[in-house]
């Protein structure tokens, strides 16, 4: 039976809506389809029963945001399959095989200076599509497939790199805040540099908050919060950023959270060259309310004579979350005391 459909099948309605963008363009190369997150592999059946493991463990990371989570999404397809001529226009795709593929030499013919002597890896942009990045998998021919095994390990990793920058790039779109990041600095004790959609404000003294629920926030809210204790009072475990985090989640987040006892994980770190701890974990909406819940990432971090906590947190129900995380980490890794 054919494998063109693996992983992850192509709905009949992303089809038809790559189909339609096509008509709407009216260009020979439209503009791609599909999220970055969303990746296409075109190789023949008989590739795919051979790696499809293989392309598993390289493609399909896993993070944990309330559960471990796949960062990619993947579909396999047969390039002789009539739905590859629409499938080729999403905006991630991998392609395996020879030069004497047709799939394979399409890319090829479109890469700039010298094609790499296979065995190889590299990428291609706009092959089918505007804005499109395309991977190439190139085996020598009549090679045994599992001679890709190591170049799908690179692939993977390339991938998960320019699709963490691609978040980064994102979060950033409305511009840096870089008044608030001075003004905190001159006026606070520390530093962050947040996007300039997020608004904040000082619930109490020493308590920051720094949301950005746009467009909806029944949908989607990313919040950062900054308190700080005297280091003399603070337990500085795991446990003891937990307890901070519940003690102010339970009274001034909007809404409330219940910070759940187990910590999913913990590490320590550096942050700014000051000794931190990192624990995550879950949040719940308290007992009888609407049940919702969302990951959350803390830090507690050594400024002299005084202990930080950074925390941030993510609701998006029904959406993927590794995006949002790494934004969420990278605004954490800018904090600084000074």
């Amino acid at each position: 039976m054919s494998q063109q459909l693996s992983r992850n099948a192509p709905t009949a309605s992303l089809i038809v809506l790559i189909a339609l963008a096509i008509g709407a363009t009216g260009c020979d190369r439209p503009r791609a389809m599909g999220q970055m997150n969303q990746v296409v592999v075109a190789s023949s059946d008989q590739i795919w029963s051979e790696l499809s493991a293989d392309i598993d463990e390289a493609l399909e990371s896993r993070a944990f945001t309330v559960r471990d989570e796949r960062i990619f999404t993947i579909t396999q397809i047969d390039p002789g399959s009539e739905d590859w001529g629409n499938l080729r226009l999403l905006r991630q795709v991998l392609v395996i095989g020879e030069h004497a593929d047709p799939w394979v030499a399409e890319a090829i013919d479109r890469h700039r200076g010298d094609t790499p002597t296979p065995p190889a890896v590299f990428q291609v942009r706009n092959v089918w599509a505007q804005d499109q990045l395309v991977s190439v998998v190139l085996l020598a021919p009549g090679s045994d497939p599992a001679t890709a095994r190591p170049l799908l390990r690179e692939a993977g990793s390339t991938l998960l790199a320019q699709y963490e920058q691609f978040a980064r790039n994102r979060m950033f779109a409305s511009g840096a805040n870089e008044e608030l990041a001075d003004s905190l600095r001159r006026e606070t004790g520390f530093t962050l540099m947040l996007p300039e959609v997020y608004y904040h404000r000082e619930v109490r003294p020493r308590l920051f908050i720094f949301r950005n629920d746009f467009p909806d926030p029944s949908q989607l809210i990313r919040s950062v919060q900054v308190d700080s204790r005297p280091t003399a009072e603070v337990s500085f475990t795991p446990e003891g950023a937990r307890s901070w985090r519940a003690g102010i989640t339970s009274e001034y987040t909007d809404p409330v959270q219940v910070t759940e006892s187990e910590i999913v994980r913990t590490r320590e770190l550096a942050v700014g060259g000051r000794p931190a701890i990192e624990v995550q974990g879950v949040w719940t909406n308290p007992p009888g309310e609407w049940p919702a819940a969302g990951p959350y990432i803390t830090r507690m971090v050594q400024c002299g004579e005084r202990t930080y906590l950074v925390d941030g947190w993510l609701y998006a129900p029904g959406s993927p979350k590794y995006e949002y995380m790494i934004q969420l980490g990278t605004i954490l890794d800018s904090f600084e005391c000074v």
